[in-house]
């Protein structure tokens, strides 16, 4: 069954029936064929992003403190490895989980980075939380 769009023509009370053009067309002059999708030979498929999503598991014992009162922003660099990353963080959410790594104890929560990265070691939107750590579920079954 061939699908056919009304046409209206301004300024006539005619209406044409039109059928869609073909998916995935390419036009060249007055021939209309359909373009096979580019396959590369047997090796790695490629892609481009326009940044990476970026999540940093933080240790609590090693994020300072530092007056970040009155500031609308605080610096947060974090070391992996050999790799900086920097970040800029809100003020308020990095008081907010200082308090909370204070209430719930360093060795009970994990501090959470995520951002975006468009260039490397440059974190932008960046976000932080503080999330408890849930004690491990026994897996052993009791009869």
């Amino acid at each position: 069954m061939t699908e056919t769009i009304p046409v209206y023509m301004k300024g006539t009370d005619k209406v044409l029936q039109a059928e869609p053009a073909p998916a995935n067309q390419v036009i060249h002059g007055d021939q209309e064929e359909i373009a096979q999708p580019k396959v590369l030979p047997k090796g790695d498929a490629k892609a481009s992003a326009k940044s990476a999503k970026v999540t940093l598991v933080i240790d609590p014992l090693s994020i300072t403190r530092v007056c970040s009162e009155g500031k609308k922003q605080t610096k947060l660099i974090v070391t992996v490895g050999t790799i900086k990353f920097e970040a800029m963080v809100n003020s308020k959410s990095y008081r907010k989980a200082l308090v909370t790594m204070d209430e719930l104890g360093a060795d009970n929560c994990n501090i959470i980075l995520q951002a975006s990265m468009t260039v490397m070691g440059k974190l932008e939107a960046a976000g932080l939380a503080v999330q408890p750590k849930t004690p491990k579920a026994d897996n052993t079954l009791s009869v």
